[in-house]
């Protein structure tokens, strides 16, 4: 309040000398600023949102990689028991993929469609940006329905209706397909975008086309259990248009080494010793003897030798378990969007099902462990060796075709929790187990989705109770259109 005061106060002298003296009106223009934003501007913020909302793991924001069970508090396990209510993660979710995403991705949208063009060239250019700003609102859309289920699109982003109605999570995908299929189109890899504005790809547009073929292809992968024939169009069509072909094509989000523009995961993991590596996700990397678990936790931190799990769900001292490697403490830590790894496993899994996508089940599997092991920095000897284990070879290890990619898919996606418990969800593998302390809501089950914000509720109660009725009931056990199994 006293800070409101101040500026309060500021402003009203300003209004006032400038109503003494005709003189003084110049002072209000900064010749050196835009007078309003950029469509640059509004995509760089969001993106950078976009990556908060995957890289963060504030108990009020972001609990996904709990619900994946790869790491958890040891101290403080509310959130780990599934405890839905006491927090705000389903509103910060809201404000952070509607209003600082979708909203800023929108507006930028709308400001170029409104600017003149003269040459033939500034047309293209202005083509691939919109696309591009396409593609990203398409990627954020599915993170809402892959996390709620049926959700405000249609009418979402119409700042004169504060109670939109909830579209069919089906039919939602279906249109951000139709979406990226006209924005893929519409790239031309010979011309320029956004330039260095863009924080992902740096304006290349030819990367942006692969990584919207990457969107498309997990598009088409959800699809499998719902409607075959369009999952299997879907998939083969993102293939043939191109896919991230190397680590070198990733997404990522590079963070800076400075506060607000760092990774939010340094603020949490720096302050707070008490996140440490479930006792699931150690039991799995040493049974496979998986190299990258030196990668994954801090070698320092063994305990008699070995590396020790929290137990998932229950209280304990943060020293009784080892702990995240110190790479994870850097505030430049980049954020993995998409990679080359998630990119041959989902293949994988789409030759396994007898998609034409140019390759066999093992062929693709082997190069998603690989793209794996050389993005963490693991030896190529080591490599060698892990692939050739029986427990890791794929007409070797354990489990069903489709369960031995899930497996590494789910190491894979180590510090992407959105992804790891989206992939678990779909695929039911590995086989993670609610915590026998888990809250009643959960029915013994891990959450298959997270309850609407209670914004929804108060704000939008007629609609909010429509969407619950049609899934089926708001709660965490109700399972996704896509999640049939």
């Amino acid at each position: 309040m006293k800070k409101i005061t101040i500026a309060t106060f500021a402003i009203s002298s300003l209004l006032f000398l400038a109503s003494c003296s005709s003189d003084l009106t110049e002072l209000n223009d900064n010749t050196k600023a835009f007078t309003v934003a950029t469509p640059a501007s509004l995509m760089a913020s969001a993106q950078k949102r976009y990556a908060d909302f995957l890289a963060n793991a504030d108990v009020n924001q972001n609990n996904f990689r709990m619900y994946a069970q790869q790491s958890c508090q040891t101290e403080y396990v509310e959130e780990a028991n599934y405890n839905m209510t006491i927090r705000s993660m389903s509103d910060s979710n809201y404000i952070n993929l509607y209003r600082d995403v979708l909203q800023d991705l929108n507006n930028a949208e709308q400001i170029l469609k409104k600017e003149k063009t003269l040459s033939d060239e500034e047309v293209q250019i202005q083509k691939n940006k919109i696309a591009i700003l396409e593609i990203q609102m398409v990627n954020a859309y599915q993170s809402l329905v892959d996390i709620f289920g049926n959700m405000p699109y249609s009418q979402a982003l119409d700042i004169n209706n504060l109670t939109p109605v909830y579209d069919n999570g089906e039919t939602i995908y279906t249109d951000l397909i139709n979406r990226l299929n006209i924005a893929i189109a519409n790239l031309d890899t010979q011309s320029t975008s956004f330039g260095s504005s863009d924080l992902v790809y740096g304006g290349n547009v030819g990367k942006w086309k692969k990584y919207a073929n990457c969107v498309k292809l997990k598009l088409g992968m959800h699809l499998v259990d719902v409607n075959p024939a369009t999952a299997k169009a879907t998939v083969e069509s993102a293939y043939n248009s191109g896919l991230i072909s190397s680590n070198g094509d990733n997404a990522v989000f590079k963070y800076l080494n400075a506060d607000p523009n760092g990774n939010p995961f340094f603020n949490l993991f720096n302050g707070n010793p008490h996140y440490n590596p479930t006792q699931f996700l150690v039991n799995t990397l040493n049974g496979l003897n998986d190299p990258r678990i030196d990668k994954f936790l801090d070698p320092t931190s063994k305990i008699g030798g070995v590396y020790v799990g929290a137990v998932y769900g229950k209280k304990s001292l943060y020293k009784s378990s080892s702990s995240l490697n110190p790479q994870f403490r850097v505030r430049e830590l980049p954020c993995l969007i998409f990679d080359y790894a998630e990119t041959n496993l989902l293949l994988a899994e789409a030759a396994e099902r007898g998609y034409n996508v140019g390759g066999t089940t093992e062929s693709y599997y082997d190069k998603g462990i690989t793209a794996s092991m050389a993005y963490w920095g693991v030896a190529s000897a080591d490599v060698t060796n892990y692939l050739l284990q029986p427990s890791v070879a794929f007409a070797t290890a354990t489990g069903t075709p489709i369960q031995r990619i899930a497996n590494q898919l789910w190491i894979a996606y180590f510090n992407r929790g959105f992804e790891a418990w989206t992939e678990y969800r779909r695929l039911d593998y590995p086989n993670l187990q609610a915590p026998p302390t888990a809250v009643a809501a959960a029915n013994g089950k891990v959450p298959v989705r997270m309850i609407y914000s209670h914004l929804d509720k108060s704000q939008n109660s007629t609609n909010y109770a429509a969407a619950s009725a049609a899934i089926g009931g708001d709660l965490m056990t109700t399972k996704l259109f896509w999640d049939k199994n």
